[in-house]
């Protein structure tokens, strides 16, 4: 069997293969709004389709903690 559908473990965290998918910038979140650059139901479906797909880990896009750190306006 390929390592690639082994699991890994590292300490208490066991990811179920090896297929990860790395982070994408989507700029998908809501440009107008109460929810202006918050993730929303597009986020949801995009990472959720991944995980029952079979990807063994996501890493998400970069996240701001504020207006401020934003990489687009949205």
């Amino acid at each position: 069997m390929s390592t690639l559908f082994q699991s890994y473990q590292s300490r208490e965290i066991v990811i179920p293969n090896r297929v990860w998918m790395s982070p994408m910038c989507q700029y998908s979140a809501p440009a107008t709004g109460p929810d202006t650059g918050v993730p929303g139901d597009w986020h949801f479906v995009h990472y959720a389709t991944r995980a029952v797909g079979g990807v063994g880990l996501l890493l998400v896009e970069a996240t701001a903690v504020a207006p401020v750190g934003r990489i687009s306006p949205y």
